[in-house]
């Protein structure tokens, strides 16, 4: 039944002998062909008249499980979603990879460096696989051409292709806490560094106001010989009844209220 089913799909092939035998989706080493949309589903995408392309190209053994049971009908969509399952997959060694540096190793004891290590050249691999921008490639109808599509980070007008190097200005030349802005930028914002930067700054602003406005009720609780727990309380009744106080503001009110009297 499948080599009947079979018969639906055009076969493409790496126009450019560099390319033979390589996988599509990552550029490693083909061993399957990933089948656009899979071949187990084809049938009852027949009978429901979808659109598809209906071709099968080179994968490697690990792109072609992750694709396996994805109803998707294009190659290219396929191509995408193969780049997140590859990202979700290693997403701590791209973390390490990321997030450390070879300078840093001599400092650590043999076994954590050893740890980190195989971290790092995990997800380097696994970065250079989600980097690869496929190839051009025939089939029996047509031929492909795949145009490069560079990656590009944009970080506040001055531009990356690199997302470690992107993350490394933010690092050294914003100033942004790394770990906290990774996850922000990874996990929140995928990938969008303005966005991130937008996050970042909202999150740690609000964090020192909070602080800030902390340092304010301890010192005004001492000064005017206050329990700060009273303080905190009807500072947040204050701001509660109108959002638009600031702490100084309650503070104030507070005097007002309860103290000058």
């Amino acid at each position: 039944m499948n080599k009947k089913l079979s018969g639906y799909y055009q076969h493409a092939y790496a126009s450019e002998v560099q390319h033979f035998n390589q996988c599509f989706y990552c550029g490693c080493e083909a061993t399957e062909r990933d089948h656009c949309p899979p071949l187990h589903m084809l049938q009852s995408i027949i009978d429901l008249g979808e659109d598809a392309e209906f071709i099968s190209i080179p994968a490697c053994y690990e792109c072609f499980a992750l694709l396996h049971n994805e109803r998707l009908m294009s190659v290219d969509v396929r191509f995408d979603k193969a780049k997140k399952k590859i990202a979700q997959k290693y997403a701590k060694p791209l973390r390490v990879y990321n997030m450390w540096h070879e300078s840093e190793l001599s400092d650590m004891s043999d076994e954590f460096a050893h740890s980190i290590k195989a971290g790092m050249k995990l997800g380097k691999e696994a970065a250079e696989r989600i980097a690869f921008q496929g190839f051009s490639y025939v089939t029996e109808q047509a031929t492909v051409t795949i145009r490069e599509k560079r990656a590009e980070f944009d970080v506040e007008g001055t531009i990356f292709y690199d997302f470690k190097d992107a993350l490394n200005y933010c690092i050294e030349v914003v100033k942004v806490d790394k770990s906290a802005f990774y996850t922000i930028v990874v996990e929140d914002c995928n990938g969008d560094f303005n966005r991130a930067l937008s996050q970042y700054r909202h999150r740690h602003n609000k964090i020192t106001t909070a602080s800030d406005g902390n340092t304010l009720i301890k010192s005004f609780a001492k000064q005017h010989k206050q329990n700060s727990d009273f303080v905190t309380r009807t500072v947040k009744h204050f701001k509660n009844k109108d959002p638009s106080l600031s702490t100084e503001a309650a503070l104030q009110q507070l005097y007002q209220n309860y103290i000058k009297k």
